[in-house]
């Protein structure tokens, strides 16, 4: 069979790549090339399809001979591959070009080409699907948000593996933060797909919506952290808790209802009409008030604002997304509460900070059971009470939904609405209920309390009194914290100053100590006496069996050493002790056998040297 190939006109002339190869556009390089290719019938050449034909033929001449000769087929084949690598050399750039230098023809520049940007393309798409999976809106706009997620996408496009609307859509909705759950939860319930860019007008929508409810700021005006230290934002030894900037509901309450209530009262001017305890209205009184039975009733902020300002005191529990702890400002809220020993601040958005009083636990009661606010804070200063809706709904298994005019708390396990409340001008306030104080209610104190309380007795000693009369203590005390007034009754006495001697030769300085009474040894000895050389280390020991012979082992000792060093003993340091002191008369002893010369003393120093500590445990 015949082939022929278009040798002689150079099909490819004039066909441009306007992407050359490089190391990130291998899918769009490869896109363009075979269009070019497959447009001239060429592609054959690229994947090795058109096989090499024989470089020579045999040919038969005019006297019926054969012999061998060119084949012509092979000199055209030659001539259109090196038209094809021609082509190819030219849309590569000069980077990826010195990797090919060992490539004879187009089907080896081509497979090269394949088998080096495959491992990378397989890397890039994982590394990408990575980063669309992991990226969050954070303090993106939305249209910053989509744009990002759009070029991961094309990203992964152009490696050659493209995703389809549905993907993109989940990855971007998992990516928003809990504003936006309404509008996740709105496009999750739809049965029939749904487009990006039908879903970017939403999000846009969703988001325009969100700054007209809340023109002014961001920030919560309730949002505190715990930090250490009034300077401190969002580091420090008490863990920076819920940083200042975060979205929340929270507004300055404190002088918009001095401002209501002083308008209030100059519109009535001198009314004496009576304002009711319960709903703050005036014109009726507590006794006849329709809203005097029902607990879940909370007055509306513009009447509850007169009060407040006379008083000084809101008692409502406003729950806020922003605040990582429990705040209140009333110590009467906390059923069980105990002084706090740290040395954490409360930090509003405005970065003042304010100081923490107490701790302690309260309840807020529901017809199915009691929610628990555990580690409330107590800050007098502070002007709400604050729940904070994580606490809220990690420490009793529960969520919370918020509604435009009311929000309900639901058990997370069963779905059960604990309790519903109303939205009182963009505040989510707790119905407030009264508090039933019980005839045996005690608060509860700490175990370092009733340490103190029982005369600083051991820990186990405490546990057993608190066990056997039932004592109330708080379930999470420390047991194991330290005592300062312990430690400093049972200290014997204050630390030594360090010494500073330092001897310069042999028996400048000997440190002696007795050591006993001890069980008798075999020989009957019951004490030994040690000499220690301040500039060797070297230690003599003396056996004794009565105190008395102290002097007369030093007589020995001092004999020895002096001959075998040939020198004096200048200082003889001892603890002074009753092993010594009641002994033997040291000093008029040393006087009237005049052993040392006058520069002999003696240290009365009440710290026993260390040498002489480590002998004594070692012997």
């Amino acid at each position: 069979m015949s082939t022929s190939y278009a040798a002689a006109i150079n099909p490819l002339v004039g066909q441009a790549v306007s992407e050359k190869l490089n190391k990130n556009n291998h899918a769009l390089w490869k896109m363009q090339v075979l269009a070019i290719v497959r447009g001239a019938r060429l592609e054959g050449f690229l994947t090795g399809a058109t096989k090499t034909p024989p470089a020579s033929t045999m040919k038969t001449t005019a006297d019926g001979k054969e012999e061998e000769v060119q084949n012509p087929l092979y000199v055209e084949w030659v001539a259109t591959d090196q038209q094809v690598l021609g082509f190819l050399l030219s849309s590569i750039t000069p980077n990826i070009l010195s990797q090919l230098t060992a490539c004879k023809t187009a089907a080896e520049v081509w497979s090269a080409v394949e088998a080096m940007f495959t491992s990378m393309s397989r890397a890039r798409t994982v590394n990408t699907r990575i980063a669309l999976a992991t990226t969050k809106k954070g303090n993106l706009s939305m249209a910053e948000y989509v744009a990002k997620m759009r070029s991961l996408a094309d990203e992964i496009a152009s490696a050659g593996k493209a995703i389809d609307d549905d993907e993109l859509v989940s990855y971007i909705l998992a990516g928003l933060d809990f504003d936006y759950n309404p509008i996740v939860s709105a496009l999750v319930a739809r049965t029939e797909p749904i487009s990006v860019g039908e879903m970017y007008s939403q999000l846009l929508s969703f988001e325009q919506r969100m700054d007209l409810l809340q023109p002014d700021s961001r920030s919560s005006v309730n949002s505190a952290n715990r930090g250490h230290g009034a300077s401190r934002g969002t580091r420090g030894r008490g863990r920076s808790r819920g940083g200042a900037p975060s979205r929340g509901r929270g507004r300055s309450n404190g002088q918009r209802q001095q401002n209501q209530g002083a308008q209030n009262n100059q519109q009535h001017g001198s009314d004496n009409r009576p304002r009711c305890q319960v709903c703050k209205i005036k014109g009726h009184t507590a006794d006849i008030c329709w809203y005097r039975f029902d607990e879940d009733f909370v007055p509306e902020e513009k009447y509850a604002g007169a009060t407040s300002t006379s008083y000084g005191v809101d008692t409502n529990w406003y729950m806020d997304s922003g605040a990582t702890d429990n705040i209140t400002s009333n110590l009467e809220k906390l059923s069980i509460h105990d002084r706090y020993k740290g040395h954490d601040q409360i930090h509003t958005a405005s970065g003042a900070g304010m100081e923490i009083s107490h701790i302690g636990h309260s309840t807020v009661t529901t017809p199915s059971r009691d929610l628990h606010l555990n580690n409330v804070l107590y800050v007098p200063k502070a002007n709400k009470n604050l729940v904070s809706v994580h606490r809220l709904t990690s420490d009793n298994s529960t969520f919370i939904e918020f509604h435009p005019d009311f929000f309900l708390i639901k058990d997370q396990a069963t779905k059960k609405t604990l309790l519903r409340g109303r939205c009182d001008r963009g505040l989510y306030p707790l119905p407030a209920r009264r508090t039933i104080k019980q005839a045996y209610g005690a608060a509860k104190i700490s175990f370092d309390r009733w340490h103190s309380r029982l005369g600083h007795p051991a820990a186990p000693i405490v546990e057993k009194v608190i066990s056997q009369f039932n004592l109330p203590v708080l379930a999470n005390s420390n047991k194991h914290s330290v005592c300062d007034a312990c430690q400093q009754a049972k200290s014997r006495q204050l630390p030594f100053p360090h010494s500073s001697t330092v001897s310069q030769h042999p028996l400048e300085i000997i440190y002696s100590d007795v050591w006993g009474p001890a069980p008798k040894s075999v020989g009957g000895h019951k004490y030994y006496v040690s000499f220690i050389d301040a500039y060797s280390k070297f230690t003599w020991i003396y056996l004794l069996k009565f105190k008395s012979e102290v002097f007369t082992k030093f007589r020995e000792f001092q004999s020895l050493v002096e001959r075998l060093f040939n020198r004096k003993i200048i200082t003889m340091q001892t603890d002074w002790g009753v092993n010594i002191k009641n002994c033997i008369p040291f000093s008029p002893k040393l006087a009237s056998h005049t052993i040392f010369p006058a520069r002999i003393h003696i240290s009365r120093m009440g710290q026993p040297n260390a040498s002489i500590a480590i002998s004594s445990r070692l012997v």
